[in-house]
């Protein structure tokens, strides 16, 4: 039970608000996406989810709960004072299906520059949601992520002309600012909404 709660907690505060956000678009506003681009917008929230969970953020609940910390430890606007570690490589690593991912759901993304500052803005939120505890907000990581999302928008197109992707039904969404709002629901989703202290009473025997 206790591991059931560990998964569907984190995951439910991500779902939640963008489960609402298709709905209110859906009934709200009378506006349609297909079948087949919801379920892909299922992967897309599993995937933002597991990157979520990787980073760490911090949340609402962890405000004040480090009075040691100060922003001189904390952050990092110097790139590369360490040089190129093996981290950083894994943050290239993770957000590449961030940039194959966006313009494969939305058309829109079919602008490097666009899935490019997406997924600046995406890493920024991680970053600052970092200054609640204990993880270091890094500029090489913003840079990093930026550039994993660049290679993956790379490989999505090299994807999409090799086997002639077009857009049609299976890509319809409810709107231009889909992406944006399931990315910004998603951080704030779990900023808000997660406890872990509160997870951890309650799963303790």
């Amino acid at each position: 039970m206790s591991n059931l709660i560990y998964t569907l907690y984190p995951l439910s505060c991500i779902f939640i608000p963008c489960m609402l956000y298709m709905s209110i678009q859906r009934f709200g506003f009378h506006q349609k996406a297909s079948g087949i681009h919801i379920l892909w917008v299922f992967i897309f929230l599993y995937y933002v989810y597991l990157v979520l969970e990787t980073t760490g953020i911090g949340t609402i609940w962890e405000i004040g709960m480090y009075p040691g910390m100060t922003l001189e430890k904390e952050v990092n606007l110097i790139p590369f004072a360490d040089g190129i570690t093996i981290s950083l490589v894994l943050n290239i690593i993770m957000f590449m299906p961030l940039g194959f991912l966006l313009p494969l759901l939305w058309e829109e993304y079919k602008s490097l520059i666009r899935t490019a500052f997406t997924g600046l803005l995406f890493s920024l939120g991680i970053e600052l949601c970092q200054l609640c505890n204990r993880r270091v907000s890094d500029v090489d990581d913003l840079i990093m992520n930026t550039l994993g999302a660049v290679i993956g928008w790379g490989i999505w197109l090299c994807f999409s002309r090799l086997f002639k992707l077009r857009y049609g039904n299976r890509n319809k969404s409810f709107g231009n600012l889909d992406a944006a709002a399931y990315l910004l629901l998603s951080l704030a989703g779990q900023f808000f909404l997660y406890n872990w202290r509160w997870m951890l009473t309650i799963t303790q025997p």
